[in-house]
Formats: structure tokens, sequence, C-alpha cells
């Protein structure tokens, strides 16, 4: 009977844990755009954690334009620190000036992210001042070449369990 309790509490556990607690989604669904490939949070699963690391993912297909600029709104529970890594499919360092305005994230790149990158930024250290509770997410927008408006990319959505 003990046996049976403590297998059955593992198995439990583990499907708790291996459920994802973070999803993304491209707000259009183009080869020619800018768009969101996913998103993860760190440590995951745990609730009531309080800093964190956020990583988006963002690829840039062959056919779009180049990206200036990113902005990144976070949900109104994180708070941003200006600590953020941004790399690019080949874990090469890509340059960026970032700044932190309240809950928007604006990274400037010294030269433009070229079509057929994949970008991660890597927000370190950010810090949940509440519990998630129900979906909070992160909206991505870019300032494409040779276009002068914000262009949205897609949204990062925390999960709660």
């Amino acid at each position: 009977m003990d046996k049976t309790l403590i297998y059955a509490a593992v198995f439990i556990l583990t499907m708790v844990v291996s459920v994802p607690s973070t999803y993304a989604n491209p707000s259009l669904q183009s080869d020619k755009s800018p768009h969101v490939i996913g998103f993860m949070e760190f440590p995951q699963g745990i609730r009531h954690w309080r800093i964190l690391r956020h990583t988006l993912k963002i690829e840039v297909p062959q056919q779009s334009k180049a990206i200036s600029q990113l902005i990144i709104q976070a949900p109104s529970n994180i708070i941003l620190r200006d600590d953020i890594d941004v790399s690019d499919q080949l874990d090469k360092k890509v340059d960026a000036k970032i700044s932190i305005s309240g809950q928007k994230a604006t990274l400037v790149f010294v030269g433009q992210v070229e079509p057929g990158t994949t970008l991660t930024i890597d927000m370190n250290k950010v810090k949940k001042t509440a519990p998630t509770n129900g979906d909070k997410m992160y909206k991505v927008s870019a300032v494409l070449a040779g276009i002068n408006a914000e262009l949205p990319v897609g949204i990062a959505q925390l999960r709660v369990r």
C-alpha cells in the first residue's frame, strides 16, 4: 500500500512539473515578418518564485526586413531590469542599447538584425511583484528598417497552474 502511494505521488509530481508554464504566439503567422517563436521562464513551475529569468526567441525570416529596434512590454506584475542579454542562433552576442522605462524595455540594435536571424533575449533577474494570477502577457513589437512605426510581432504569456 505504501509503495503504491509513493509511486502515485511521484507520478503526479512528474506530470505537474513537466507541463510548461509559458507559451508564445506570433501576432502574424507569416514568413515575411519577424515573429515570436518561443518563451521560457526559469525556474519553471514555481509560482511564488520572485527573481526569474525570462527568455524570448524571435525569428526574423529571410523575406523580412531587418530589425532596428525591439520593444518589450512586460506584464503588470513584472519589474524589468537592464540586465538583458541578446544573442543570435549561433550564440553570438548582438550589441544593443537597452533602456527600461516602467514596464517597457527598448532594445536599439547597434547594427540592424538581418533577415535569417533568430534572436534569443534573456531578461535576467526580472522580479515578480506578486504571484501570477490569471494570464499575464509580454507584448513584443519591432521597428523594421525603413519603417518608422512599431509593428506587433507577438505575445509571450505566463501561465498559471
